[in-house]
């Protein structure tokens, strides 16, 4: 059995599928690797049977950075014209989001916060140290 971790986004809705054995989670993921100043894509169809992955399938939207960790498949099979295709399957034990926030024009919301009329004023340096305070 191979483990996995790996870091990708959603390519596109994750969907709930009725199978044989009950409902399970299926979406693909793009994993990006970048060797030699080269930027490949890998796909990755991740599957999961597990009840809070099944909650929380309306957050899996296209674009979300998501880590995955779970046992690795191959799927093979030939396409009509007789090629051969392959496909990397990973069976989701943890899955965590990495996103923060929602970028908004380029920037990120939590960088815009601090310049929203709502949110206090935070001190920007530090006070200044006496040197007849120091304890030693």
């Amino acid at each position: 059995m191979i483990y996995s971790n790996f870091t990708g986004r959603v390519a596109k809705q994750a969907k709930v599928i009725d199978g044989v054995n009950g409902q399970f989670l299926s979406m693909d993921m793009a994993v990006n690797d970048y060797s030699k100043g080269e930027e490949t894509t890998q796909w990755v169809r991740v599957q999961s049977s597990d009840p809070a992955h099944l909650k929380l399938v309306e957050y899996f939207t296209k674009g979300r950075i998501l880590t995955i960790q779970g046992n690795v498949k191959i799927d093979q099979w030939e396409g009509k014209d007789g090629t051969p295709h392959a496909q990397l399957r990973v069976h989701a034990k943890f899955i965590d989001f990495l996103n923060i926030g929602k970028k908004q024009e380029g920037a990120n919301v939590a960088a815009n916060a601090a310049t929203d009329s709502n949110v206090p004023d935070v001190p920007t340096d530090t006070p200044k140290e006496k040197k007849d305070d120091l304890p030693f």
